[in-house]
């Protein structure tokens, strides 16, 4: 009986670790990216996020910093301007280089936007701004209408997840079964 006891914990270990990494790193939206469209400030680059409170982007361009009140937001649609501040450093300079790592100290994770972008608070400036999307590396272009979801939506990708959560919790009650049986 002990033997089914501690087999059944480690069953259900098992399976909720499965679970919270699953959930953790499809949230966070790790490894999603998007390319900036070019509006105002002529904004370029991909941003791709590097972990949950980190984004990065590559190929990075920014003509024009002149805004007084410049800073990096995400929203949780494709409308920027009814989004929120993501970090709170002002962004004052044009690109000074070809890569950039933004740190998003406003109290927002990855998880909590879909969209992000270069957002002048004093003047509703939309500098230029990327969808989020797994594995694309694309984003919506200037003047173009094309979405950048991911090749599954997003409700069949967390179906995926719920069925691989629940077909390790079925193999997790089929052990525990089988050692109650055997016991």
């Amino acid at each position: 009986m002990l033997f089914s006891s501690t087999l059944a914990m480690a069953a259900m270990s098992l399976f909720a670790g499965r679970a919270i990494a699953q959930n953790s790193s499809s949230a966070q939206k790790i490894g999603y990216s998007g390319v900036f469209t070019k509006t105002d400030g002529g904004l370029g680059g991909t941003v791709t996020v590097k972990d949950p409170m980190t984004l990065e982007i590559s190929s990075y361009t920014l003509k024009d910093a002149s805004a007084p009140a410049l800073y990096w937001w995400g929203a949780t649609n494709d409308d920027l301007k009814s989004g929120f501040r993501i970090s709170n450093t002002q962004v004052t300079q044009a690109a000074t280089s070809n890569m950039l790592e933004i740190k998003l100290d406003a109290g927002k994770t990855t998880a909590d936007f879909v969209t992000v972008g270069l957002w002048c608070e004093r003047l509703a400036a939309n500098f230029g701004q990327a969808t989020l999307a797994a594995g694309s590396g694309t984003g919506t272009t200037a003047g173009s209408s094309a979405s950048t979801a991911p090749s599954s939506s997003p409700s069949s990708a967390g179906a995926h997840q719920v069925g691989s959560v629940w077909a390790t919790m079925g193999a997790c009650v089929a052990a525990v079964g089988f050692a109650a049986w055997m016991a």
